[in-house]
């Protein structure tokens, strides 16, 4: 049986970006907004929150089940490998879709334009919400 693809997903991010997320989750940690406190701390630059990383796996998900968003009962796991730096562009793919007891599961990656794994994500879905 032929599921659709899972589709590649890239998103830039910027500062606007990292901002915007401080202010709708309330995480003003100086390693993701004050670019002289994250310069001298462990990553030697700004990183983003997490969630901003994982924004173009949901995007993919959605495009995969033709929506516009994620939908309940679609379960996503995560693994973060790398942190998301200033400027960088995150690309999500994903494999074929594996058919098991009702639902489909895809391994989904994460990298930057240099290539690094930022996350992986196991997106696991009922096999009633994936078109053919």
């Amino acid at each position: 049986m032929t599921w659709a693809p899972f589709p590649a997903v890239t998103h830039v991010v910027d500062q606007r970006a990292i901002d915007a997320y401080a202010e709708l989750s309330g995480d003003f940690n100086p390693l993701h907004v004050d670019p002289g406190y994250a310069a001298a701390g462990p990553f030697g630059s700004i990183v983003a929150h997490g969630p901003i990383g994982l924004q173009t796996v949901f995007e993919a998900v959605a495009g995969w089940l033709g929506l516009d968003r994620v939908p309940p009962g679609v379960l996503v796991e995560v693994a973060y490998r790398a942190p998301v730096r200033l400027d960088d562009a995150i690309t999500c793919t994903g494999g074929e879709p594996l058919d098991h007891a009702g639902v489909l599961a895809v391994q989904a990656t994460c990298v930057n334009q240099r290539g690094e794994e930022i996350l992986q994500a196991l997106v696991v879905a009922p096999r009633a919400l994936v078109p053919r």
